[in-house]
C-alpha cells in the first residue's frame, strides 16, 4: 500500500515523488532507537517536501508523522496535507494526529461519527479498494483445481479470533493458509494448506476454493469493510463474510457477497453453498463486476481528488 496509489496517480498524469516513512531498517523495529529514528525520518520527510514543494502530501497510514511536522509542512498555505488511513482511527493513530491533516480520510463511519461528536471537521468516509492489476481471476492446472473444489479458504496471519473461529469449523472442509498456522494444536494444523501467500498463490487459492471465508476483526472493523473484501470480489472469490454495516451499499449480501451474522448462520451458509457451487460461482462473478465498476483504487483516487478540489481548491 502506498505504491498502488504512487502508480495511479502518475497514470492520471500526476508528478509523484514517493517517501517511505517505514523502511526495514533495525532502528525503527527496535523499541530503544525507535522514537529518535522516527525524529530523523520526519526531518527527512520535511527536507523532501521543501525540495519537491507539492501541491498535495498524500499519507498512508502514517502513524510516525507527528502533528508538529504536518503543521510545518503546510506553513504557509501552499501544501495541503492529507491522510488515507486503512484501519479504525480510534484506536490505531492519536487524536492530535488525525487533527493536524487537512483531509483525513476513513473507512470507518463509526470512527467518523464519534470523532465529529467532539468538533473535528476534516474527516470523509472513503471505502477500501481493489487494484485490477492485481487482483484477478487466475486460471489453475487440473491438480490445483481438484485440491481446491469443495475447500472453504481462509488466506490469512493465525490471529486468536481467528483460530478460535476456525475450531468451530473443523467438522466442515476448511483449509487455512497464512503465517503461524503450523503452530497451531494438531487439530487445527492438520487443516494448514501452507504459509504465507502472495502473488498468483493467493490468487489462485481466491479463485479455486469454492468459498474463501473472510471474517473481519472484531476491534479493528466496527462498521467498516475490510481491505480483503474487496480483493476477493476482484479475484472473482465467493466471498462469505461477517455482516458490518458498510458492507450492504458496497456489495449486495446474497448477489456479491454471502454474509452472516452469526455461528449458526455462518455453518448454514457454508452448507448450502458448498451443496450448490454453481450459485457460489455465480456471486463470485456478481462481485467481481461491482469491483471493476465501483471500487478500485482509480475510483477512490477520483473522489480523493473531488474532495480535494471542493474543500482546498486544488485538483
Amino acid at each position: 500500500m502506498g505504491m498502488d496509489f504512487a502508480d495511479e496517480l502518475s497514470a492520471l498524469g500526476h508528478a509523484v515523488d514517493t517517501f517511505a516513512y517505514r523502511r526495514e531498517n533495525v532502528l525503527y523495529k527496535n523499541k530503544p532507537t525507535k522514537a529518535a529514528y522516527q525524529r530523523v525520518l520526519n526531518r527527512r520527510l520535511e527536507r523532501r517536501c521543501s525540495t519537491f514543494e507539492p501541491d498535495v502530501v498524500l499519507v498512508i497510514k502514517g502513524g510516525p508523522v507527528g502533528p508538529e511536522v504536518l503543521r510545518r509542512i503546510k506553513r504557509g498555505g501552499n501544501t495541503v496535507v492529507v491522510n488515507f488511513f486503512p484501519d479504525n482511527p480510534l484506536w490505531m493513530i492519536p487524536f492530535e494526529h488525525i487533527e493536524a491533516y487537512d483531509i483525513f480520510f476513513t473507512k470507518e463511519r463509526y470512527a467518523m461519527r464519534q470523532l465529529e461528536m467532539v468538533g473535528l471537521r476534516n474527516l470523509h468516509y472513503l471505502p477500501m479498494y481493489c487494484v485490477p492489476a492485481i487482483h484477478h481471476p487466475v486460471t489453475l492446472d487440473a491438480d490445483q483445481a481438484a485440491a481446491l473444489r469443495g475447500v472453504v479458504a481462509l488466506v490469512g496471519a493465525r490471529y486468536p479470533y481467528r483460530e478460535r473461529l476456525v475450531r468451530e469449523l473443523l467438522d466442515l472442509p476448511l483449509r487455512v493458509w497464512g503465517p503461524g498456522w503450523r503452530s497451531a494444536d494438531p487439530a487445527v494444523a492438520r487443516i494448514v494448506g501452507g504459509g504465507f501467500l502472495d502473488g498468483r498463490a493467493k490468487l489462485a487459492v481466491y479463485c479455486g476454493a469454492t468459498l474463501s471465508l473472510n471474517p473481519h476483526h472484531p476491534m479493528n472493523d466496527i462498521v467498516g469493510v475490510n481491505t480483503r473484501a474487496f480483493e476477493l470480489a476482484a479475484a472473482g472469490a465467493c466471498q462469505v463474510v461477517d455482516h458490518k454495516d458498510e458492507l450492504p451499499p458496497l456489495f449486495k449480501p446474497g448477489e456479491e457477497v454471502i454474509v452472516y451474522r452469526d455461528l449458526p448462520d455462518l455453518r448454514r451458509a457454508l452448507g448450502y453453498h458448498l451443496a450448490h457451487p454453481d450459485e457460489a460461482r455465480a456471486i463470485g462473478d456478481n462481485a467481481r463486476r461491482r469491483a471493476l465498476a465501483e471500487h478500485t483504487l482509480r475510483h477512490r483516487l477520483e473522489e480523493i481528488i473531488s474532495t480535494l478540489r471542493e474543500r482546498c481548491g486544488r485538483a
